[in-house]
């Protein structure tokens, strides 16, 4: 630590020189700024402080000013290449409050955020929660004193807290960061951190290292006084670059105790989305948000600033190279996703000006790759070791091929060294080690093996390539995504050119095992790229059969990734692979959470002629569409939304779905499918068949879906028909979705707002007119909630713990006890009300508690329950935790409980839950059930099950609709022969026959309309 005049005075030595800029980009403005507001700093000269921060600010210009373009420029082009300047070419990204799911594919993602208008129930919060923000505002924000920014790898974190830190120490005009204006930014890398010496130290003794090894903090005093005053921003760039799990979150946890000891400090911490856990800064007040893709118009800026900085002299060829890139991404999908990542764009842009654009990662990384091996040899083609002729030779000798490989064997060492691949840094010792075991292989004497491998490392310390020097004797690669790549490159390379695997071996030993884990899901991905199809196919087979044992998501959502980075995917060795994924999906999709869309999302990307298309679309006719919860066809959060473009080539399916389906959710999606995805050609009658939906449809669902449609499609060209709809439709649910609507027109809407708040009969209806007039009108409209009557935590948890047991009314109950802290009580209590309480409802709640908190020890008491219960609801709730909370789940309970279960509710689970887990034993019960089984829903379904499997089942479903002794199966199986069959002139003669003799007059009425889907089908249906 360095006190006193002496040491604001080192600040003036070293490598702080003035770079060119001038007095507009000096930051001197700032610098003034900045000492009127210190004042005086205890035992230093104000003169000594300014020169000290203006030592400070040249540094940050010459370390963080310009892109180094010559590590990914082609040498070729090395004459050519102009100086960037981050500034010039920097487009900030939008940012989304929250912490994502790390399953969640950034492409799916930005088309989720990009939805502008939620279902109606939805609750502001959670519209708000999906509203992108430009990253500016939110830094600038005096709402986020303490900010975390996640993102995907190349996502430009780091890069946003270079931009930031040179933004403030530069002058400019006024603009969003204005707010920060007179704090002094500082930089952390938290990678450098991981050294030894610093895990102990505080970031305060990390600044003062920085001060006076590279210019790059301001002296100790003037630090003291700018962190106790508030005036600085501090950045923590790279939490995930701690790589040790348990290092990770004691460094959370020291950032979280700086930010407490300076709490007018601004601080912001970047971190990958993996690994990443949001509990200890949570805890410390910092909010979180996630860093965006960037958009088609952010890419297309960053494409004509990066084109007219590298050809100044030559606007028509930016012209051309910046149409290149905008094509590019217009009409490719692949090459969407990857310009939406700045590290890959990056690299797009230097490869635009002098080829086409490649397709996928695999040929973005090994272009860079092979840019950074030729910029490595030539470099270590010009070392020259004092004294060492004989090192020289064998620098020279050494080939780029060479060089490619040893980055190979440092990329394997340090995914198996200590914290697998999530470690992306290697000591200096070992380093050595590695190149001089690798230089041994050409059988060089030990001592001259060792020579050459320190000179190697020493110039690692003089300048970057592909490997960087962090500082201390610490090692990695510039960006962990090269060492991803590289990783992937030395396990494909040992199994197709070293024949080190069987293909079992390279499956079983090597790939399943990891394949759980985050840190390694890119490196799977990128060496099924390289691998052939029956390779892949072996892969994918393993994954479904250990998915199905486990009942892990995210094997399943991995098999599908897996065949998406199969190029020739229509072959046979793939055919089979698609149609298995498809049925294990579709399987669960049923019954399964949000986290299935990303397997959605994509499968959407495959294909008109992908294997698996037509399963998918008879899945979906068949079956789908009539069980699918409605959060997966609400008109914002459609399988449509993802799947349309995939699943049908025209409009012509969603506009007989719009009219036809028999679920008022999936008309309502057509409805949304039709306006969004088609919005050319038939755009009139398209909103025509919504007004006629908002108006005429029999279904509330439906009524209020169509509004909501229109609201989003032509917000200036409806408010008439919103208005008298909040008024006038029958029901809530539209009248709630046209207030909804009207949103936007909020200054000629508030007579209907206030009329609804005062006289709509329904109270959701004027709880929602009340909220909406106080978001806009929040002084006239005050909020009236009083401050609740238990403040304290712990009495609250009683007061829940005593409604739990003693509430009279059982949905008090159970919410209770969904709301109690599980580690609250002892499991003993939770088994009790598992047991003993009166009503069915709290008792499965007590169920889902256990077996989610307790999966294990709560097996014995879950197989009881799901026997003896003597309600149909818990024997349900146990049957499905036994299956989702254990591995290997109890076929022969299913198996049993599917065909002697009382309940037809229970016994339908059972038989879909088998299916899920183990189709091979589910198919001959689905079709016994479908004849045998009691109850008509059960029937009915396992029906629908055996159609989407076997075509060949329409003279069974023929003899069902006419003989089946309940109407309910009868009209259904009359749906889905509309939907498979409608070719068919038998099939639909049954169906007129049915709408005009079945005694039924529900019956009659469900086949009449039945019958006009099938026509419908038959007439404008463009699928194949």
């Amino acid at each position: 630590m360095t006190g006193g005049t002496g040491g604001v005075r080192a600040a003036r030595t070293g490598n702080a020189s003035a770079t060119a800029g001038g007095l507009a980009n000096s930051g001197v403005l700032q610098i003034q700024q900045l000492v009127l507001q210190l004042r005086s700093v205890e035992g230093e000269s104000m003169v000594d402080v300014e020169q000290a921060l203006n030592a400070y600010t040249r540094r940050v210009r010459e370390a963080y000013g310009r892109l180094d373009m010559e590590v990914l420029t082609p040498l070729s082009d090395q004459g050519e290449h102009q100086v960037i300047e981050l500034r010039e070419v920097f487009v900030p990204p939008g940012v989304r409050e929250g912490a994502p799911p790390s399953t969640l594919p950034p492409e799916l993602a930005r088309r989720l955020a990009e939805d502008d208008d939620p279902a109606p129930t939805d609750r502001e919060t959670q519209r708000a929660h999906r509203l992108v923000e430009p990253l500016l505002d939110v830094l600038g924000s005096e709402r986020h004193p303490r900010l975390v920014l996640l993102g995907n790898p190349g996502a430009g974190k780091s890069t946003l807290g270079r931009h930031l830190t040179l933004t403030l120490t530069q002058d400019g005009p006024a603009d969003v960061l204005e707010p920060l204006r007179g704090r002094l930014p500082l930089l952390i890398e938290l990678r450098r951190c991981a050294e030894e010496r610093w895990r102990d130290a505080t970031f305060e003794d990390f600044l003062d290292h920085l001060h006076r090894t590279d210019g790059l903090s301001v002296p100790t005093p003037v630090l003291r006084q700018l962190l106790a005053g508030g005036r600085a921003v501090v950045v923590f760039d790279g939490l995930d670059e701690i790589f040790d799990p348990a290092a990770r979150g004691r460094v959370a946890q020291r950032i979280a105790a700086f930010a407490s000891r300076y709490p007018q400090v601004r601080v912001v911490v970047t971190s990958r989305i993996v690994g990443y856990r949001q509990g200890t800064l949570a805890a410390a007040g910092f909010s979180h948000y996630t860093v965006q893709d960037l958009t088609d118009e952010q890419i297309a800026e960053f494409a004509r600033r990066w084109y007219a900085v590298a050809c100044p002299e030559d606007p028509a060829l930016a012209e051309i190279l910046v149409k290149r890139v905008t094509d590019a991404v217009a009409h490719s999908r692949a090459v969407r996703e990857l310009a939406g990542n700045p590290l890959l764009l990056t690299i797009l842009a230097i490869i635009g000006r002098r080829r086409t654009l490649p397709r996928d990662r695999q040929g973005v990384y090994e272009h860079a790759v092979t840019v950074l091996v030729a910029h490595l040899d030539q470099d270590v083609k010009h070392l020259d070791p004092a004294g060492s002729p004989e090192v020289r030779e064998v620098l020279e000798a050494l080939d780029a091929r060479d060089l490619l490989e040893l980055l190979r064997l440092i990329a394997r060492h340090m995914q198996n060294g200590e914290g697998g691949i999530a470690g992306n840094f290697l000591h200096a010792d070992d380093l050595e080690s590695i190149i001089r075991d690798y230089l041994a292989t050409f059988e060089l004497p030990p001592v001259l093996a060792r020579k050459t491998a320190r000179a190697l490392v020493h110039q690692l310390r003089e300048r970057n390539f592909i490997l960087a020097h962090y500082g201390g004797d610490i090692y990695g690669f510039v960006h962990r995504a090269f060492l991803e790549y590289l990783a992937a490159s030395d396990i494909v390379h040992r199994y197709q050119e070293e024949r080190e695997w069987t293909p079992e071996e390279l499956v079983g030993d090597v790939l399943l095992p990891r394949a759980d884990d985050e840190a390694w899901a890119e490196i799977l991905l990128l060496v099924t790229g390289q691998l052939n199809p029956a390779d892949v196919g072996l892969l994918v087979d393993q994954l479904i059969e250990r998915y199905r044992a486990s009942g892990d998501a995210g094997l399943l959502v991995l098999a599908v990734r897996a065949l998406a980075e199969v190029r020739r995917i229509g072959v046979p060795a793939m055919v089979t692979r698609s149609e298995a994924v498809v049925d294990a999906l579709t399987n669960h999709t049923e019954m399964s959470p949000f986290h299935w869309l990303p397997a959605w999302y994509i499968m959407a990307t495959f294909g008109d002629h992908w294997a698996g298309r037509a399963r998918l679309v008879r899945w979906f006719l068949l079956l789908g569409q009539f069980v699918l919860p409605a959060w997966y066809l609400s008109a914002r959060m459609s399988l449509f939304n993802i799947l349309e473009p995939f699943l049908y080539r025209a409009p012509g399916t969603p506009a007989v779905l719009a009219a036809h389906a028999p679920v008022p959710r999936v008309r309502v999606a057509a409805l949304d499918a039709l306006t969004r995805l088609y919005p050319e050609g038939d755009q009139h009658r398209h909103l025509e068949l919504v007004r006629d939906r908002a108006l005429n449809d029999p279904s509330p669902e439906t009524r209020a879906g169509a509004l909501t449609v229109l609201a989003g499609q032509q917000p200036g060209e409806t408010g008439q028909l919103l208005l008298e709809r909040a008024v006038n439709d029958p029901d809530p649910a539209p009248r709630l979705a046209a207030l909804h609507g009207l949103r936007r027109e909020w200054n000629q809407t508030r007579a209907v707002a206030e009329d609804r708040a005062q006289n709509d009969p329904d109270p959701t209806v004027r709880g929602a007119a009340i909220g909406f007039l106080r978001m806009r009108w929040p002084e006239e409209f005050p909020d009236g909630s009083e401050e609740p009557l238990v403040n304290s935590a712990d009495a609250q948890i009683l007061v829940t713990e005593q409604r739990a047991v003693s509430d009279p009314d059982p949905e008090v109950r159970a919410s209770a006890l969904e709301a109690l802290p599980w580690r609250r009580l002892p499991r003993a209590w939770w088994e009790t009300r598992a047991i003993v309480d009166p009503d069915p409802g709290p008792r499965a709640t007590a169920l889902k508690r256990l077996a989610h908190h307790w999966p294990q020890e709560a097996r014995r008491l879950l197989t009881d329950r799901a026997v003896h219960d003597f309600e149909p609801e818990p024997r349900a709730t146990a049957l499905r935790s036994l299956v989702e909370n254990r591995s290997n789940p109890p076929l022969e309970l299913l198996q049993d409980r599917a065909v002697n279960d009382p309940h037809h509710d229970p016994r339908l689970l059972a038989l879909r839950l088998l299916a899920q887990r183990a189709p091979d034993i589910a198919r001959p019960l689905v079709r016994d059930r479908a004849r045998n089984d009691p109850h008509p829903d059960v029937r009915l379904y396992a029906l629908r099950m055996w159609a989407v499997a076997d075509p060949a089942i329409g003279p069974l479903l023929l003899e069902r609709l006419r003989r089946d002794p309940d109407g309910v199966v009868r009209a259904g199986v009359a749906w889905s022969l509309a939907f498979g069959w409608y070719q068919d002139a038998e099939v639909l003669g049954a169906i007129r026959a049915l709408a005009a003799e079945d005694p039924d007059a529900e019956v009659r009425a469900q086949a009449t309309a039945a019958l006009a889907a099938g026509e419908a089908m038959a007439a404008g249906a463009d699928h194949a």
